[in-house]
């Protein structure tokens, strides 16, 4: 059952122990007041430290109100930690008079009316927050209680601590659009690192999968590569029958209404319910603009539009970066709207949670004074993938002796270069995998090269994000140091399909380890300009046959594409090659046919002059001698005509002999 934590004031004792007594009695055993002489505070105890060591580890805390609790700083103090950590609170009015108001958003219960009807709904509130609570999860004491750098994983649920309140939050947002309806797409946003794949896969969909009656719960997937590939394995997975996924995608290719209104009925007849709403949980949403196949991506988007029909009874939950909101509101072919849950960073007050409760769940002790300086080194903006992280290695290093202290967290900083062990954690770990393979410069070339840019890119605000790539693709020379780093769990490796893919494990590593850093700052305008190509050769391959031309490369984005093709043709894709060579030809056919523009126009400015002059010479001779007779007249007017011609003729006969048969033609029809 859950561990519920009463706060009252010790003037109230007789109410507390009424209220002991019936949570006993309702089997709710685990539970703290400080005056209970089987789990209280016991003599000679500090009893400060006591007090909030028991808040953390609550699932549920209950205020016995009095006039005594107003007055009471402590208990008031109580009730700011529960707030702060995200606890579920229950204030229960005990007198019937006095201040009873605690805060806007919390409803209390009156207990001076109707005292069995309140404890009966307290008693089920209680008996929810039971069945989500961490500790009717069960754990695999062999492994380590901290991940690292990975996200936390459905195996994780009994050691995920910290989002009690968004977890709850969620829980009530999905049961109420499955019970009232509104939108079926739930956004749930948040900066990185922030902790969203951990929230939805490690706190949400486990409990949810609890309430069998009114949920299916698929398994969550990334869209990746090809994001109907992945969903396919995930429907496939949903109705035990996971090999048959390709069949599934060739199904989701072609669906109608009509399929996919089957494919409900079958999800709810492999899963015994007739009436449960089908959960659609998408992890890292943004790969849909900034790693799917753009083709791939519209076709996921039709088809989620489809499955959200108001008809059928599929719900959808999208991770997704907050910095790409505005690509999803824009989002071509994504026509279903959708509402925000946005998911803020990790509070520091719950920093204790996060390393107190998974210790406690394997039986792991902490110093005090570690989690302390831990709370302080955290307040920064890669805080929870570097506080995971270092924890990670504090557990694979000292954890074997059944304690943590302060001078083993000590021990993973450097203090000459004063960087924090949060700090410092994911650049020694890095660091000691190249020191021990001893890498020659080819080696660390081709590691470069494996990581920019096939495992990195620049986003539009400017920063380094990872994406997967195919292993085989990378450089051979690079394989042993890669599969280093993952077996040092920086790198993941997955197997797709019939392919292995590998990605970062976390962008905190693209930030905090220096030669990676570095790697990418060199190559940044590439990597930048690339995306940019991606984006171009895109418009090109959906232009219209009558705009193709329009749509290749010119100006500087040609010239430094000519580069590229110089200097990172194996780093380039074929379609990118061929894109930039298709741009250069025109680029030089548009050049010729300039130059041969402007031969026409000086040419032709030769032969105007020429016959303005011959015309002028002809005319002054006429003049001359006007007072010659006709006959004469007519014969030296004929003479000038025949110089004409000549001249043209011989401009001709220059022009073809250099080439250019289109003028010399244009001069020859004027002889």
């Amino acid at each position: 059952m859950a561990y519920i934590f009463v706060s009252h004031s010790s003037q109230d004792g007789e109410q507390a122990n009424r209220l002991l007594a019936w949570l006993r009695a309702q089997g709710f055993d685990q539970t703290f007041l400080d005056i209970d002489k089987h789990g209280g505070i016991a003599p000679g105890t500090e009893w400060e430290k006591k007090l909030y060591r028991e808040m953390v580890r609550a699932e549920a805390v209950l205020l016995v109100l009095t006039k005594n609790w107003f007055d009471s700083k402590w208990c008031f103090v109580e009730f700011a930690q529960a707030r702060a950590l995200g606890k579920p609170i229950f204030p229960l009015i005990e007198t019937p008079k006095g201040e009873t108001f605690i805060a806007a958003d919390i409803q209390n219960l009156d207990l001076t009316n109707d005292r069995e009807g309140g404890l009966d709904r307290l008693g089920a509130e209680l008996r929810r927050i039971a069945l989500n609570a961490q500790g009717e999860f069960t754990w695999d004491v062999t492994r380590s209680p901290f991940p690292g750098l990975l996200a936390f994983d459905e195996a994780d649920a009994a050691i995920y601590f910290g989002r009690d309140d968004d977890v709850r939050r969620l829980i009530e947002r999905l049961n109420a659009r499955r019970a009232q309806g509104g939108e079926k797409l739930i956004a749930l946003l948040g900066a990185s690192g922030s902790g969203k794949s951990s929230l939805m896969r490690a706190g949400l969909l486990p409990r949810l999968k609890r309430d069998k009656r009114n949920w299916i719960v698929l398994p969550p997937f990334r869209p990746q590569l090809h994001p109907i590939d992945e969903f396919a394995q995930t429907l496939a997975l949903g109705l035990g029958k996971p090999a048959e996924w390709r069949t599934w995608r060739d199904r989701l290719l072609g669906s109608d209404a009509h399929s996919l209104f089957n494919l409900a009925r079958d999800l709810r007849a492999a899963h015994g319910s007739n009436e449960a709403q089908i959960l659609i949980s998408i992890d890292q949403g943004e790969e849909l603009f900034g790693t799917a196949d753009k083709g791939e991506a519209a076709q996921f988007f039709a088809l989620l539009n489809g499955m959200l029909d108001e008809r059928l009874p599929f719900l959808a939950l999208l991770g997704f970066r907050s910095d790409y909101l505005g690509q999803l509101q824009q989002a071509e072919g994504l026509t279903v709207s959708f509402e925000e849950f946005s998911l803020k960073s990790m509070p520091i007050e719950r920093v204790r949670q996060i390393i107190e409760g998974p210790a406690r769940v394997v039986g792991l002790t902490v110093d005090d004074a570690l989690i302390a300086v831990a709370i302080k080194d955290a307040a920064t903006d890669d805080a929870l993938p570097l506080l995971a992280f270092a924890l990670r290695e504090l557990y694979d290093r000292f954890g074997g002796h059944g304690r943590l202290t302060l001078a083993d967290y000590r021990a993973l900083g450097d203090e000459s270069q004063g960087l924090s062990p949060l700090e410092n954690a994911v650049r020694r770990r890095a660091d000691e995998v190249l020191s021990a393979a001893k890498p020659g410069n080819d080696d660390l070339a081709a590691l470069k090269e494996a990581f920019v840019p096939a495992m990195v890119r620049v986003n539009a605000e400017g920063e380094y994000v990872r994406r997967p790539a195919r292993l085989d693709a990378l450089p051979a020379k690079a394989q042993p140091l890669l599969e280093r780093l993952a077996k040092a769990r920086l790198l993941v490796v997955r197997l797709d399909g019939d392919e292995r893919h590998v990605e970062v494990a976390h962008e905190a590593l693209l930030r905090k380890w220096p030669l990676l850093r570095g790697w990418l700052d060199e190559e940044r305008e590439f990597l930048i300009g690339k995306e940019q190509l991606a984006q171009d050769l895109r418009d090109w391959q959906t232009a219209a046959e009558a705009q193709k031309t329009d749509a290749l490369l010119s100006g500087l984005k040609l010239t430094r594409a000519r580069l590229w093709l110089i200097e990172h043709s194996h780093q380039l894709g074929d379609a990118e090659r061929n894109f930039i060579q298709a741009s250069v030809v025109r680029q030089a056919a548009e050049l010729a046919r300039r130059e041969r523009q402007r031969r026409y126009i000086q040419i032709g400015s030769v032969a105007a002059a020429a016959v303005l002059a011959l015309t002028t010479i002809a005319a002054s001779i006429l003049g001359f001698w006007a007072y010659r007779a006709e006959q004469t007249a007519i014969s030296q007017q004929n003479q000038a005509l025949i110089t004409q011609s000549r001249f043209l003729a011989d401009l001709a006969r220059q022009q073809r002999a250099r080439g250019d048969a289109g003028t010399a033609i244009l001069l020859a029809t004027e002889v």
